[in-house]
């Protein structure tokens, strides 16, 4: 059985500030901002808070859709902006263009597990350590739609995942947004992954890094010696700068047992 750690979230300069962890390891995990059309009605502003008062909304001086966008830092026109909730770990879907995740993701099989890291700064530093958020059960095997199909086809796929964040955005933008030639000049395959209990997001975050060199943050030894990461470096298991998927080559059942353990 496999698990792959998927590095995602909003830390990678799309939302300011980026909420941290505190000392008991409690958090909020912000999605990121939709870049486009979708059919999500989820925004900052009706997403409540999983700690305090108020809703996402009043966590955030700014948002910046896509990675090359302008900053919106207007209360109003941040309370209504929609989120791309991928992935949504209260429906237990996932989706991904990236072509590294698509080719660890496509390998998945049921009972496998895929679980979701990103960057935090934690209660001692202003750092975005990698902190494991949540994770999901594979349910059935992940679906890749591939550029070249029929549309109808692809359609009928994303009929079956409603609550996937590119079926959302397929119903939106009438195409997905990285087969269409318009939005990007790189078509590339979208993988769905589709989930099933035991999972969600996590009471408490998983500290996962701690070593830092540069922009770059390395899985700590004890965690790698749990997790069984598939790759490393001389300083280890790499998980960003720009945060990697990592297939870790451990059964779903002491993946879960980590968890239990940690958090």
């Amino acid at each position: 059985m496999t698990v792959v750690c998927c590095g995602v979230g909003a830390d990678t300069g799309n939302v300011r500030p980026v909420p941290g962890v505190d000392a008991e390891g409690r958090f909020e995990y912000v999605p990121i901002p939709e870049k486009g059309a979708t059919a999500e009605t989820a925004t900052y502003g009706s997403l409540d808070r999983r700690h305090g008062e108020g809703t996402f909304a009043d966590l955030l001086d700014g948002i910046r859709p896509g990675s090359d966008g302008e900053w919106i830092t207007d209360p109003g026109a941040v309370r209504e902006q929609p989120v791309h909730r991928d992935p949504d770990l209260a429906a237990l879907t996932y989706g991904e263009h990236r072509p590294g995740y698509v080719a660890k993701l496509r390998e998945l099989e049921p009972g496998d597990i895929v679980a979701f890291y990103g960057g935090f700064p934690g209660p001692d530093s202003d750092y975005k350590h990698r902190y494991l958020f949540g994770y999901f059960t594979v349910a059935e095997p992940p679906v890749v739609l591939d550029p070249a199909m029929d549309r109808a086809d692809v359609e009928a796929v994303l009929a079956e995942h409603p609550d996937n964040a590119h079926a959302k955005r397929f119903a939106g933008h009438g195409d997905l947004y990285y087969h269409d030639p318009e939005f990007t000049d790189r078509p590339r395959p979208v993988v769905i992954v589709p989930g099933e209990a035991p999972g969600g997001l996590l009471d408490r975050a998983i500290r996962l890094s701690d070593r830092r060199r540069g922009p770059n943050y390395y899985m700590s030894d004890d965690v790698a010696g749990a997790l069984s990461p598939a790759s490393a470096t001389e300083r280890g298991t790499h998980l960003g700068g720009f945060k990697p998927a990592v297939r870790c080559d451990v059964t779903a059942e002491a993946f879960r047992a980590f968890v239990r353990e940690r958090s």
